[in-house]
């Protein structure tokens, strides 16, 4: 309510006539938008560890081998520990209003949701949830370097880790890069019974199981023939970034999941059919055109059902198929610059480089942009690329 005792806008009554909201607008708490934190929050706790092995291997080479781990407590997510409860002939839920006046519920109705929500007027129809220190995360990693420190006028690096992340929560609040940035993600969020964040934990939404990274210079010689020792053959270089990396994680969602709740947040996990034997089973094969229109098969997954005791329509409960069950695409991308340096009369120095970014001109997908299962026509479709199309650029340096 706000000061003047009127019920604040979306907790007021209907107008019959016209189905219109009425309330005050003046309140100082728009719960559809109110994310409480605990008084007792606390920063979140934080342990690293590591053990590497580094060896000379001969004439500028080095490997290095290493476990790489860490583990935190206390981070911050979103959730609804008090979401309702359903009720059942056996199991009632009974409340009162403000005359003291019982009554029983034993059917899940959409309309019933706010009076079964375990805090009367902290409805999820309306948005309320609470921030509070319920993340944990692992990362555990084998981590190998082979590198060649400049020499002779080569640079050569390759390092490769294999790694695993597991989280509940994988983002900050509100909406940003590991959030509500990509759909299939959902950052800080608690899918489906947002009451058990523990039910949350899987893969991390950045989590990358395999990843290569290449990286090399290279000052092109020329032999000591005073032919080739000249403007044209001297001062010419080249250098490159190649990139091998699996594709991130994500979930398959369900729209129309969790009425019975009052939650319509999209962070409810599609239901799996039955067609397929496994989760993994659920990628579509074939060709490439195949692939992007459906990366998931629609047919291996539904929306869910009613929950038990239920009356009317939007009464779902929620769907079966885990947080980050699926993976994108495995990723690759190639780098490559061609740099000439040259000067004139000794005291100015130039270069000129062309750099070429995306240099095979292939493809890169991201995980699929629509993963609702509630809109079947666009289940798993992807239609946006982690790089752009082949770029290429030309730069001019000048030293004096």
């Amino acid at each position: 309510m706000n000061p003047a005792g009127q019920r604040c806008l979306n907790y007021a009554s209907h107008i019959a006539a016209t189905d219109a909201l009425i309330g005050a607008k003046n309140c100082s708490i728009n719960l559809a938008s109110f994310t409480s934190v605990p008084g007792d929050a606390y920063t979140p706790y934080t342990q690293q560890w590591n053990l590497t092995i580094q060896r000379e291997i001969g004439r500028g080479w080095a490997a290095e081998i290493g476990y790489v781990g860490s583990h935190y407590i206390g981070g911050l997510g979103i959730w609804d520990p008090f979401i309702a409860n359903l009720a059942s002939p056996t199991s009632p839920i009974t409340v009162r209003d403000k005359n003291g006046v019982a009554y029983t519920i034993n059917t899940n109705t959409a309309n019933n949701e706010e009076l079964r929500h375990q805090i009367l007027g902290l409805s999820r129809k309306r948005g309320s949830r609470y921030s509070g220190n319920i993340g944990f995360a692992n990362y555990h990693s084998l981590q190998a370097t082979v590198s060649r420190r400049l020499h002779r006028g080569l640079y050569f690096q390759a390092a490769y880790t294999w790694s695993k992340t597991i989280d509940n929560v994988s983002g900050s609040q509100s909406t940003d890069e590991f959030n509500q940035f990509r759909n299939g993600q959902g950052g800080a969020n608690i899918f489906n019974n947002q009451g058990l964040a523990l039910q949350n934990k899987a893969i991390s939404d950045f989590d990358r199981r395999h990843r290569l990274v290449v990286s090399y210079s290279y000052d092109v010689p020329v032999p000591k023939s005073s032919f080739f020792q000249n403007q044209f053959f001297r001062g010419w270089g080249i250098s490159g970034i190649v990139t091998y990396q699996s594709g991130l994680p994500f979930s398959a969602f369900d729209s129309t999941a969790g009425g019975a709740f009052g939650i319509s947040n999209g962070f409810e996990t599609a239901t799996l059919s039955g067609t397929c034997a496994t989760a993994q089973s659920a990628y579509t094969q074939g060709s490439t055109s195949a692939r992007i229109d459906h990366y998931l098969n629609p047919a291996c997954f539904t929306t869910a059902p009613n929950v038990p005791n239920s009356a009317g329509s939007g009464v779902q409960g929620f769907g079966t198929s885990s947080r980050n069950a699926f993976r994108g695409p495995f990723q690759q991308n190639w780098d490559f610059s061609l740099m000439k340096s040259f000067s004139v009369r000794e005291s100015h120095q130039f270069q000129i480089r062309m750099d070429i970014f995306n240099v095979w001109n292939h493809p890169i997908f991201r995980f699929p942009s629509a993963v609702d299962i509630g809109t079947v026509s666009t289940f798993g479709q992807i239609t946006e690329t982690a790089v752009p199309a082949r770029l290429i650029q030309f730069g001019l340096r000048y030293n004096h």
